[in-house]
């Protein structure tokens, strides 16, 4: 069999014969390489985000996708656009605490007035972090796109044309649902203060506010986004460990369609300088796919392992390491965001409920606003359940990769390679959890969302007691 090394040279080797185990250096981490080229949903998501100040890239047409790299230009364009934004949200804010209680639409009381300024605020501080640290973020996600790209060639994924459009489909969705509520809450607050004749006061003191939130919740789609699909890497190469599981005839898992590898079907190439060939999820004309583990000759076609078992695990526990960095990486670049993310989250939980109640209460018939409310706190559990449950799913699949590899050491033959392969993959997965920990102040999780549901039910009892008092 043929294999490339390192430098792009091809040297006739066995199957069995060793390969490099990638490292941050050889899968692309510590590359000086800062392009990548990106085709369907990914390439969807970073233009939205590239609109919004998210990703400062430059895009630049090609057969298969899109050539990606570090603009100045845009990381300019990003600065001075969340820069007017947020001095446009704070004058704003200000402007409309002293016009008084009397005269706010959005705050009635002292209470209110405290609760609407957390609110903004945590807005603008999320969009800051996203933007002012997009470039660094971008240039991690440059690095350790090529990683990607290992795995996809290694596992031997398909793309899908189908796949990809469903996935932009559920993307402008979610777009479209967000700017349909924004504008509906755009409009009902200035339709409120041109009672007061201040209707065009309370959109010049809002509008930077509004277009904030447009960019926390695609700061929030792009790490979603990040995460699902290295989450389907991690589920690719579970996928192959059951296929060579079944080479030896251990019983395991049954093994899910093979056109679910890597379900996202998300087109990557890794341009660098040790690397000129691009490699995408067109495995049939991909070069250098007799490196594969597993090879599908069409769409439609049976997965088979094309190397022997032995060597199977260990390219296997190459490829999980490599994932696993990834991940770090990811978490890192994200780890401001996130916790800022998760803050305003909290917040945002709190509040909205708060105003929902207090309407209740007051009983002024809006059942306008009640509605708009309602919306806003289902928006924000659901905020919450994008930022989370990707990291979960790449927990979930992390703890599968130890249930495979634990019945592949407990139903394998105690003499051979294979045993001693086995053992050093258990080891690593020991030393290499897979987890998102922003900054190490929590683990995203499902408990997670258990505890801010209960943080946020003592907090909300806490606000009515001081409105009782304030009124």
């Amino acid at each position: 069999m043929t294999n490339v090394s390192p430098d792009g040279t091809e040297s006739d080797k066995e199957d069995g014969d060793a390969i490099p185990v990638p490292t941050d250096s050889d899968s692309g981490i510590e590359s000086k390489a800062m392009h990548c080229v990106v085709g369907g949903a990914h390439a969807f998501i970073l233009r939205i985000s590239s609109f919004f100040g998210l990703a400062p890239l430059r895009f630049e047409s090609r057969s298969n996708g899109f050539s990606v790299g570090i603009s100045n230009a845009m990381c300019i364009y990003s600065y001075i656009l969340v820069t007017i934004l947020v001095i446009s949200t704070i004058f704003g804010l200000v402007a409309e605490i002293n016009v008084g209680v009397e005269m706010s639409v959005r705050m009635s009381s002292r209470m209110a007035q405290f609760v609407s300024t957390c609110d903004v605020l945590v807005v603008v501080i999320t969009a800051g972090a996203g933007v002012y640290g997009a470039p660094k973020r971008m240039r991690n996600m440059l690095k350790f796109m090529e990683s990607v790209a290992s795995v996809d060639s290694s596992i031997g994924a398909h793309y899908s044309l189908v796949t990809e459009r469903k996935l932009c489909a559920i993307l402008l969705a979610i777009l479209i649902f967000f700017s349909v509520l924004i504008a509906d809450d755009f409009c009902f607050y200035a339709i409120q203060a041109k009672k007061m004749d201040r209707q065009w006061n309370v959109v010049t003191n809002y509008i930077g506010f509004y277009l904030l939130w447009y960019v926390v919740m695609i700061l929030e789609l792009q790490f979603a986004f990040t995460a699902l699909s290295v989450r389907a890497r991690f589920q690719a190469v579970n996928d192959a460990l059951v296929l060579t599981a079944r080479h030896i005839s251990v019983p395991v898992e049954n093994i899910q369609d093979p056109a679910s590898l890597n379900i996202f079907a998300i087109r990557v190439a890794a341009e660098s300088r040790r690397c000129a060939t691009n490699v995408n999820l067109l495995v049939d004309s991909m070069p250098g796919k007799e490196n594969a583990v597993i090879i599908r000759n069409s769409v439609s076609a049976e997965p088979k392992l094309v190397v022997p078992p032995c060597e199977a695990i260990r390219r296997l526990a190459c490829l999980h390491s490599g994932l696993c960095n990834v991940v770090h990486h990811i978490d890192n670049s994200y780890g401001l965001p996130l916790i800022v993310i998760l803050i305003s989250t909290l917040l945002h939980l709190i509040v909205t409920p708060y105003f929902l109640i207090m309407e209740i209460i007051v009983s002024t018939h809006r059942i306008h606003f009640l509605v708009l409310q309602f919306l806003w706190c289902a928006t924000h559990i659901i905020r919450m359940f994008v930022v989370v449950e990707p990291c979960h799913y790449t927990i979930t699949e992390g703890k599968r990769t130890e249930e495979l590899v634990c019945r592949l050491m407990t139903s394998t033959p105690s003499t051979g390679m294979l045993p001693s392969r086995l053992e050093l993959f258990s080891r690593q997965l020991m030393l290499q959890s897979i987890s998102y920990s922003p900054m190490g102040m929590c683990t995203l999780d499902r408990p997670l969302i258990a505890s801010v549901l209960g943080a946020v039910t003592t907090y909300l009892v806490i606000l009515i007691q001081f409105q009782r008092y304030d009124a």
